[in-house]
């Protein structure tokens, strides 16, 4: 089976934004641009080489409201994904805030986005070394400084996952699209299966097989637990967690609009509107 290198470098243009997907400089500057305009607050978590890692949250988090947090950017050439929470961004209003206490880290990995690679500037996975040790937060010798970051801020992150985490990664070996989800049930359910049908809005569905040794099936590979931040806050007390996957080998411009509607399916379940 081939395998993802952590230094081959990967971009593509994006005529959506009308730049290169490795243009960091752009990217911050857009995203400033909506979070502006939607109001939402900015939380600096900490620094990786040149570059500010921000959280970004609801103006005004209201009590009774789902929270939800919404995570991009952790491997550098997985790009669409933080991309395309600028596009669901520039798309949103500020009534979405009346349905959901919404938190976005939009760019986990600036070092490894910059270069189009997959790990850090220190040659580190940024989405491995999430444990749990007796209840409690913990890093390993896996956890990269990314990691670390947050889990100094962990309060902080489960409190806003609490009813749903949803991270937004691309798969560059492939041509089809497929989702990591997780459910309090034995079988996916309307959750898992909603993320998976807005992403094969766009491409085609993961055939049943295995990917990276886990088995796929309809399209989902279902309460795989690992060290990933996201199987992590699952286990932490997030109700449901989906980590979506676009897959590389397609138009870069498809990817980014499949990463915003799956960013809008995850809030329909997870703050369904009109609720």
């Amino acid at each position: 089976m081939a395998s993802r290198s952590p230094f081959e470098s990967f971009q593509w243009t994006s005529n959506i934004f009308d730049c290169e997907s490795t243009d960091i400089d752009s990217f911050y500057l857009q995203l400033a641009q909506e979070t502006r305009r939607l109001g939402l607050t900015s939380k600096k978590l900490g620094e990786v080489g040149d570059y500010p890692i921000h959280l970004y949250q609801s103006p005004a988090p209201k009590a009774g409201l789902p929270s939800v947090l919404i995570s991009a950017g952790f491997h550098g050439e997985e790009a669409a994904g933080p991309w395309g929470l600028v596009h669901f961004l520039s798309e949103a209003g500020s009534e979405l805030f009346e349905r959901v206490n919404l938190t976005l880290l939009p760019l986990v990995n600036p070092t490894g986005f910059k270069k189009g690679h997959r790990f850090n500037k220190f040659g580190e996975n940024p989405n491995r070394g999430f444990v749990l040790e007796n209840g409690k937060p913990k890093a390993n010798s896996d956890t990269s400084v990314e990691g670390k970051m947050l889990l100094e801020h962990s309060q902080l992150l489960l409190a806003a996952s609490r009813d749903g985490i949803l991270t937004c990664h691309e798969d560059v070996l492939q041509q089809q699209t497929y989702v990591y989800s997780f459910e309090p049930s034995q079988v996916p359910g309307r959750f898992s299966l909603g993320l998976r049908d807005a992403l094969t809005q766009y491409f085609p569905q993961a055939v049943d097989d295995a990917i990276d040794g886990c088995p796929v099936k309809d399209g989902v590979i279902f309460n795989h637990f690992d060290t990933s931040f996201e199987a992590f806050l699952v286990r932490s007390g997030a109700k449901l967690g989906a980590c979506s996957e676009t897959p590389g080998l397609q138009n870069f411009d498809q990817r980014i609009l499949a990463n915003s509607a799956v960013m809008t399916a995850f809030l329909n379940v997870c703050a369904p509107a009109g609720e």
